[in-house]
C-alpha cells in the first residue's frame, strides 16, 4: 500500500522498473553491508511458502521446531558480523489471524537469531510517503507490489533518486514511532489489544 500523501510523486517515480525474481532479491539479503530494513503495511499476506504453515497453526498443530530456521541462520550470522536487520509492520488494535501466525511462527524465531522486530499503530503511521519496502545499506530501494488479497504481484527495485529519500525519510519516521515485540507481547498479555481465537 502507498501512504496517500505523496502517491502521485511515488507513480512518477517509478520510470523504469526493475523487475525482480526471488533468487536476485535472496541475493540482497546475502550481500547487504550494514544494513536490512522493512515496512510491512499489510495485516495478512498470501504467500505460497507460508500457506501449509498458516494452515498447520490455525489448526492448532504445535510450532515445528525447525521453522524459519534458513532466514533465521541469515540473522544471526549478519547480526554476528556487525550488521542491522530490522522491521516495522503497522497493526491495528485487533490482531488478525495471520498477524498472530506470524507473531507466534516467525517473529519469535526472528527475534531470538537478532531481528528487531517493530510494530506501528496505523493511527500512529507517519504523514510520508511509503509502501511495502526492504531498504539495503540505506541506498538500494527494492519496493514489493500485492494485491488486495495480500498476493505477491512483483517486486521492483526502484533506482530513481528521489525514491531513495522517500524511502530513507520512511524508514526513520517509522522506526522513531514504533515499538518492539517485546511490548506488543505484553499488550497482548495485559489485554490491551484484541486477540481473536482461531
Amino acid at each position: 500500500m502507498i501512504g496517500e500523501v505523496g502517491l502521485h510523486s511515488f507513480v512518477q517515480l517509478r520510470r523504469s522498473p526493475i523487475i525482480l525474481n526471488a533468487e536476485q532479491v535472496g541475493r540482497f539479503f546475502q550481500e547487504f553491508k550494514s544494513s536490512a530494513t522493512c515496512i510491512e503495511t499489510l495485516a495478512v499476506y498470501s504467500l505460497q511458502e507460508e500457506l501449509a504453515n498458516f494452515d498447520l497453526y490455525l489448526s492448532g498443530s504445535p510450532l515445528p521446531p525447525e521453522r524459519n530456521e534458513e532466514w533465521a541462520r541469515n540473522v544471526r550470522d549478519s547480526v554476528a558480523g556487525g550488521k542491522y536487520i530490522g522491521r516495522v509492520h503497522i497493526i491495528e488494535h485487533t490482531l488478525t489471524p495471520y498477524l498472530q501466525f506470524e507473531i507466534d511462527w516467525y517473529y519469535a524465531v526472528n527475534r531470538a537469531a537478532g531481528e528487531d522486530i517493530r510494530f506501528i499503530f496505523r493511527e500512529d503511521v507517519p504523514d510520508v510517503v511509503y509502501t511495502d519496502t526492504w531498504l539495503f545499506d540505506d541506498e538500494l530501494v527494492v519496493d514489493f507490489s500485492y494485491d488486495d488479497a495480500g498476493k505477491l504481484l512483483y517486486v521492483n527495485q526502484n533506482d530513481h533518486p528521489e525514491r531513495l529519500e522517500q524511502a530513507r525519510t520512511a524508514w526513520r519516521e517509522f522506526s522513531d514511532r514504533s515499538f518492539p515485540l517485546a511490548e506488543l507481547l505484553s499488550m497482548i498479555r495485559g489485554s490491551d489489544l484484541e486477540v481473536p481465537r482461531r
